[in-house]
């Protein structure tokens, strides 16, 4: 590694296809370098401390918590993923914005983003009709139905979100493309970035 941070947060809008472009880049790596990529998900994270805790009981009723306690979280997880990234090349999986029920919480806040210490942050974006239809056809989780143009603001919003990451880490910020049937051309780029 040319530098010490050896952590990439990869972050994009629910039904952008983010956790397939991670997957294909880590068995791209594997394949092609015979290196593990740890995959750290602050959502899991999270879930896990707040299930601990008996503040919920499944994966949807995260967002649906009052914010001050989804912050509490949230702090706790990105101070395990922050130890867990030390050890090894990671992504971190994650959302920059969080929908609420009282607006967006950011998913990266100071106390998320400091301790974590990425080299870069990657936003992984799709054509906002696309997005829609993939959550519409998506049975496996129970998302909040937002029309095309809420959409596109959201991605715009994270584009936001993440430049003030890179502003108070000195992280990189790339946006990766995942247009529609080229996974393995965004999945490329994304271990480039990963092995840089």
């Amino acid at each position: 590694m040319s530098e010490s941070r050896n952590v990439v947060i990869v972050t994009g809008i629910p039904g952008v296809g983010k956790t397939t472009v991670i997957n294909t880049a880590v068995d791209m790596i594997k394949e092609e370098y015979g290196e593990e990529v740890l995959i750290l998900n602050i959502g899991t994270e999270m879930f896990e401390i707040a299930l601990a805790k008996g503040m919920i009981k499944d994966r949807d009723e995260l967002r649906k918590m009052p914010t001050s306690k989804q912050r509490e979280v949230q702090r706790l997880a990105g101070e395990a993923i922050a130890k867990k990234g030390k050890s090894a090349r990671a992504i971190v999986d994650t959302h920059t914005l969080i929908q609420t029920e009282n607006g967006f919480l950011i998913g990266l806040p100071e106390w998320v983003s400091r301790p974590i210490q990425p080299k870069t942050v990657v936003l992984i974006e799709a054509d906002s009709a696309n997005i829609a239809s993939r959550r519409n056809s998506d049975e496996t989780r129970t998302r909040d139905e937002q029309l095309v143009d809420d959409i596109r603001v959201h991605q715009e919003m994270c584009r936001a979100a993440a430049v003030s990451v890179g502003t108070l880490t000195g992280a990189t910020v790339r946006i990766i493309k995942n247009r529609e049937g080229l996974v393995e051309e965004a999945a490329r780029e994304l271990a480039e970035t990963l092995m840089e």
